[in-house]
Parts: structure tokens; sequence; C-alpha cells
């Protein structure tokens, strides 16, 4: 192969950027191409040879990566959050794991070496909770069942079959929406857990807010309605209740995500599910222009569901996706 191209995506630059860079600069292989799209007008310095874009105007993490995209896509193309630090042989094991067309799922570290995630698993109403977070697991599967937007390589055939991320996502969700997309039309997405980068949980963004947990809860409402089997959809209404419910009463013994987010949160979250589903038309004119393009039909779609099902007790703990 080739060679893979780096990109980066940037909000804020300063230390978080050097140091992704600098990891960049350090490998034991090179990205044949380093790319840095900056998504608001702070000021960056890259060291030479590293190429800058700018967005027109500030904005979210998908059409910043868009844009980044865009401007590359011949060779395999690894996308990082800018709070990411790729280990010295990352690209080099990318390399020797691309071998058909797909996307690649780095191993993901928080700063004390435990996982932060592998990828994903999916809850039956299209919610994605992290693989692996907090602990040291080693035996997890070679498919995930959505890839994480904080560092996942993507080889052309992805960007020329599949698309971009979807731009009206903003932030939050365009990874599951974009994984989703890409299981419809054949694609694997699989680990690779000998490419790692250590993963600054939240610096981007944030933990935990209402105004994030509304921004999930709408985008997994609508990449769910695009891409989930019909009667996954159709079943939405009682299958995230029922996952709210779990999750809020891990919050009263004190434990999960919820404990943090609070009444507001529980609101968001609501709000966010009910603001997806009013954009339900927008979702479902996507999903019949997709169809045309799909490989896997919705007995198939369940049966990555099933396979990649989150267990019901990581709805506890702090397993959703974050940056």
């Amino acid at each position: 192969m080739a060679g893979i191209d780096a990109l980066v995506v940037t909000h804020r630059g300063g230390d978080l950027l050097d140091q992704c860079l600098c990891a960049l600069s350090n490998q034991t292989m090179a990205p044949s191409r380093i790319v840095v799209v900056v998504s608001s007008d702070v000021q960056v310095e890259v060291p030479p040879g590293v190429d800058v874009l700018r967005t027109s105007t500030p904005s979210d993490f998908a059409p910043a990566a868009n844009l980044g995209l865009s401007a590359l896509g011949d060779r395999p193309v690894v996308l990082l959050n800018d709070d990411t630090t790729p280990h010295p042989k990352f690209i080099a094991e990318l390399i020797a794991a691309v071998d058909e067309p797909g996307i690649y799922q780095p191993r993901i570290l928080l700063p004390d070496g435990r996982i932060d995630n592998t990828g994903h698993w999916l809850f039956w109403d299209g919610f994605n909770v992290a693989r692996g977070r907090g602990t040291h697991a080693t035996e997890l599967s070679e498919r995930a069942g959505a890839f994480s937007g904080a560092a996942v390589c993507f080889t052309p055939e992805i960007l020329s079959t599949v698309g971009l991320f979807d731009a009206d996502f903003g932030a939050y969700g365009e990874d599951l929406d974009l994984s989703l997309r890409a299981i419809r039309m054949g694609f694997p997405i699989r680990y690779v857990p000998e490419a790692i980068v250590t993963h600054e949980l939240g610096a981007t963004y944030g933990r935990v807010s209402p105004s994030k947990i509304y921004r999930v809860e709408r985008n997994r409402t609508q990449a769910a309605i695009r891409s989930l089997p019909a009667a996954a959809v159709l079943a939405m209404p009682a299958t995230a209740t029922l996952r709210w419910a779990i999750m809020g009463v891990a919050a009263v013994r004190g434990e999960g995500l919820g404990q943090a987010a609070g009444i507001r949160g529980a609101f968001a979250a609501i709000a966010g599910a009910v603001s997806g589903a009013v954009a339900a038309p927008s979702a479902w004119s996507k999903r019949r222009r997709d169809r045309a393009h799909w490989t896997l039909d919705d007995s198939g779609m369940w049966l990555h569901l099933r396979r990649q099902r989150a267990p019901l007790h990581k709805l506890a703990g702090e397993g959703v996706s974050e940056r």
C-alpha cells in the first residue's frame, strides 16, 4: 500500500494540537500527508510540511472533517481529534492492517492506560456504547458495531461509495450515522488493537452537559431512522424509554453518566429524541436515497445489531460516545 494520510480536526489549537502533530512527526512510518482543519478563528502554528485548511465560518466537527476528507481520499486516511496522541507505531500498524476496503478502528486508550474505546456496541435504538471502556480488555471481537470519531481510518472506497459525514449532525452521532451507512453498503468496521492512540477524553467538547445530551439523542434518532431496520425504527419509542429507565436507575444509585447529567440532562435527552423524530421526514428521505446502494437487507442489519449488541449493564456505566 502506498501509505496513509493523516487528518486532524482542531477547534482550540494550542497544546493539544501541538502534542498530536508532534506524535505524528515521530512515527516509525510517517504519514504520506498531514492536513489540519481549523474549525474556528483561532490562530495555529504547525510544523513545516503540514497543510492547514480553515472552514469558512466557525463550525462543528462534521463539516470541518468533511472539508479535510474532501481534500484527501486518494489513499487511506486516518482521522484524528486534536486531543489524541498516536503511539510511535500507529501509522505502521494501520498500514499493515489495511488489506481490504472498509473502516479500521484503532485501540483508543485513556491517559492512565485503560481503554477509552475500541469502537462501539449498539443498543436497539441506535445508541452507541464504548467497547471496553475503563478496562484492560484484550479479548474483544475483530468487528465493531460502529467506529469512534476520535480516531478512525477510512479506505478510499468508504469516501467514494458511502460518502462523507452528514454535516447536518454537527457534532455527536455523525460517526454512528456513517458507521451504519457503511454497514448497510457492505463495508466492515475492523478493530486494529496494535494501532494505539491515547485520548484526553472530553478535552475537545467536554464530558457531560444538557446541550451535549440533546445533540446525542437528536442525532442518534436521525441515524437510526436513516439506517436501522424498519421494525427497529418503529420500536424506538419503547426501546429508548427502556434505555433511559436503565440509565435513570443507575443515576439514582450514583452510577453512570446519568448521575452527572441530572434532571436537566433527562429533559435534554427527551427533547433531543423528540427533535430527531420531528425531523424524521428528512432522515427517511436520506434512507430512500441510500437504499439503492444497500447490500445488507433488514435481516442482515438485525444480525449486525445482535452481534454488536450493547450489554445492558454497560448502559449504567460511563460507556457512551464522547470526545
